[in-house]
């Protein structure tokens, strides 16, 4: 095992949220892009590489990245869900990590000291798997961000649209370590969760 453990992040931009209406990923809180905003947090909270894999809005996305120090990587199959978006992530990023670190682009409260918690959390027992946790009414939920350890490559690179995330989670819950992580409850499904999001701008009509 490395000294200092190295973590790969893999952001997921690439879905046309179609019950929303509009790629979330370009949603603009207070004039930043989610896409552009989630990135930022990761770049703060200090992973040792950014991967953002793109798909539905690429060229926009590949605009609003620009100049940052991120991979930004083009999912050919992004229509055939996220599963397929992680193992595109985890490819690009490479096979010598320690963990991934995945995360969606649309939970828009999210702030740095929580991936920071994210991580720190990994960093204690780097073969765990990091699960973020929170509750709705009177029940837990958990979900992204996750990390995953590098033992897991194998299950990440060849992920489906019926065999994701959630499923490796599932096989794996004798090895999964929860943090609290309120503001991840909060994402973009539906058209009313804009009138959620503080100064939202939806994207432009050429986007």
């Amino acid at each position: 095992m490395n000294e200092t453990p190295y973590l790969a992040a893999v952001l997921l931009a690439a879905g046309p949220s179609t019950r929303l209406g509009q790629p979330k990923q370009l949603v603009k809180v207070e004039g930043e892009p989610l896409v552009k905003r989630v990135t930022r947090l990761l770049l703060e909270a200090g992973p040792d590489s950014v991967t953002v894999v793109s798909g539905c809005g690429a060229t926009e996305i590949a605009q609003e990245l620009d100049g940052l120090p991120v991979d930004v990587v083009y999912n050919k199959v992004w229509e055939q869900g996220m599963g397929g978006s992680i193992t595109c992530g985890v490819r690009q990023a490479g096979q010598d990590a320690d963990g991934y670190l995945v995360m969606v682009c649309d939970q828009w409260r999210l702030e740095t000291p929580d991936i920071e918690r994210l991580i720190e959390a990994w960093k204690s027992d780097i073969s765990r798997i990091v699960v973020a946790n929170w509750k709705e009414g009177k029940a837990f939920v958990s979900g992204p961000p996750v990390i995953f350890p590098g033992a897991l490559l194998p299950e990440l690179k060849f992920m489906t649209r019926s065999r994701g995330a959630r499923q490796v989670i599932d096989r794996n819950m004798d090895n999964v370590e929860f943090v609290d992580m309120q503001n991840a409850a909060w994402d973009l499904d539906r058209p009313q969760d804009l009138a959620l999001i503080p100064g939202y701008e939806s994207p432009s009509p050429n986007n």
